[in-house]
């Protein structure tokens, strides 16, 4: 069931999850009440964390599900060719194989499942290894003249590995910017993308690393977001001087966009 809701000029969504496998909805548990507001990326993500568990267990049940069903499509297929019944063969087997090319959506990126809480303050050596690893896969994957998103794919595989395995290492805030680069530059999913900035400042508030200005360029130049892109452009003068040509371009857009304001 999904319900569209407006509260204070946002629409929200509110969604009540159902089991309906027969025989898979778990014990105790009826629908789960969700709701999102679809209005910011970041709200989203801050929503969801408050949320993590929930969803969390939703698609892992999901996943187990889904196995299952590859399985018993397979113990069909097996049955029905014992049987000598080649239709109903057939049928299990263009099922099955349905099933693998249909698109699998991925729910959940490690960013979420980790949290906003890590903290990046250990040197690791494993990690760094990693890190180094998936940069060298991030400037083969982008290249001189094409990109190659089997590489780019690569390298978020190795910073999201590095994230999972040493989450107390002082490289997941560096990993968690070059995820973030990789879906704003070069895969355009600008949601995933500000998630990962946000984590970048969340797991080091004393990061050196641009993460605030990108996501004011986001809100700027994909979302129209005028107010919030003032606000990030100007955490990004106050928290990330070490850049000046950006804060030059922040104070420059800043000025632009509330001129911009003042005319509505």
């Amino acid at each position: 069931m999904r319900e569209l809701v407006k509260k204070n000029g946002l629409m929200v969504i509110s969604l009540a999850v159902w089991f309906l496998t027969a025989g898979c909805q778990p014990s105790g548990q009826g629908a789960v009440q969700i709701q999102i507001q679809i209005s910011d990326p970041l709200v989203i993500a801050e929503g969801a964390d408050l949320q993590r568990n929930t969803e969390v267990q939703l698609v892992e049940q999901m996943a187990r599900y889904r196995n299952s069903y590859r399985q018993y499509l397979k113990l069909l297929e097996e049955f029905y060719d014992k049987q000598g019944n080649q239709l109903k063969s057939d049928w299990a087997r263009k099922e099955r194989e349905h099933l693998q090319i249909a698109p699998q959506r991925e729910y959940l990126v490690i960013a979420e499942i980790a949290g906003p809480d890590l903290r990046a303050q250990n040197l690791v050596a494993p990690a760094d290894t990693l890190y180094q690893e998936g940069m060298k896969l991030l400037v083969q994957g982008r290249g001189a003249w094409s990109i190659d998103k089997r590489k780019l794919y690569l390298a978020i595989d190795k910073f999201n590995e590095l994230i999972t395995n040493y989450p107390d290492s002082d490289k997941i805030d560096d990993a968690a910017f070059q995820i973030a680069e990789i879906y704003r530059h070069y895969l355009k999913d600008y949601t995933r993308a500000m998630l990962y900035y946000q984590r970048v400042w969340q797991w080091d508030p004393q990061t050196p690393l641009p993460a605030r200005f990108a996501v004011a360029r986001i809100y700027d130049e994909y979302l129209h977001n005028r107010i919030k892109a003032v606000e990030y452009y100007e955490k990004a003068i106050n928290l990330e001087a070490d850049y000046p040509q950006n804060v030059v371009y922040a104070t420059n857009r800043i000025e632009k966009l509330h001129a911009e304001l003042s005319q509505k």
